[in-house]
């Protein structure tokens, strides 16, 4: 056995925090997966709060969850990850003509400060995005209304910011600047949530392919449903069912 697997459990989907908001497209695929193969694939990763857990990968994965009826979500937990990274966002032909008129966000071809996110053309020309508001709720306000150069119902596709990437006519590359996990924290507890795929954390052991059945999460004494959990992994490791991602 893997240390990760000792992490599993099934917890009440009301414990969960979201720190993020969810595209409606992914959401609609993933929901109707469930609901054909009726198993959650992989766990969600979260972290343990006083008043909850925060999901830091997954919130997707809740919300279809909620959407099939269950009461309970199979989830590994993890420690807070203690460097804070993001994700870059690749996009075809945003309406960059819409952030001169954006009244939380300030353009600027100049470097004067730490940009809240850049956009990358494919020329290499480089926009940097600041918060007219300071403060971290002027932070995320600036990147909700961000979203609007985002060309509807068109998929984004998430990159490594470290990675070079070659853009071809009419895509852009959005960098963003990352939030730290005390950040985070502060960011749930004042009510506010972030655009959807900003955020990414690196799990040193994560545990994939479990395929928990759903109707093991839909109702019940949580005490039984995580004993049963456990003997569900423990047939599963005899067979080799479960992956380890390191």
């Amino acid at each position: 056995m893997f240390e990760a697997l000792k992490d599993l459990r099934l917890v009440a989907l009301g414990d969960l925090i979201l720190h993020e908001s969810h595209d409606a497209g992914r959401l609609a695929r993933l929901r109707e997966r469930l609901r054909e193969e009726s198993v959650q694939r992989n766990p969600v990763i979260v972290h343990a709060c006083d008043d909850g857990y925060l999901v830091l990968d997954g919130a997707h994965r809740v919300h279809a969850t909620k959407g099939v009826g269950n009461r309970f979500v199979l989830v590994q937990l993890t420690g807070m990850p203690e460097t804070p990274e993001s994700w870059a966002h690749v996009i075809a032909g945003p309406h960059l003509d819409r952030l001169e008129a954006m009244k939380h966000v300030r353009v600027s071809p100049h470097r004067d400060g730490e940009p809240t996110a850049i956009v990358e053309t494919p020329d290499g020309e480089r926009l940097h995005i600041y918060p007219v508001e300071k403060g971290l709720a002027g932070r995320v306000r600036a990147l909700c209304e961000l979203q609007e150069i985002y060309p509807g119902g068109e998929a984004v596709r998430r990159v490594d910011p470290k990675i070079p990437v070659s853009l071809a006519d009419q895509e852009f590359r959005l960098l963003y600047r990352p939030f730290s996990p005390t950040e985070l924290v502060q960011l749930v507890r004042a009510g506010h949530i972030l655009p959807a795929g900003i955020t990414r954390f690196r799990v040193k052991e994560r545990v994939l392919g479990v395929r928990y059945p759903l109707d093991s999460m839909r109702d019940g004494d949580l005490e039984t449903r995580n004993a049963e959990l456990r003997k569900f992994v423990d047939r599963c490791l005899e067979d080799n069912r479960i992956r380890r991602y390191d």
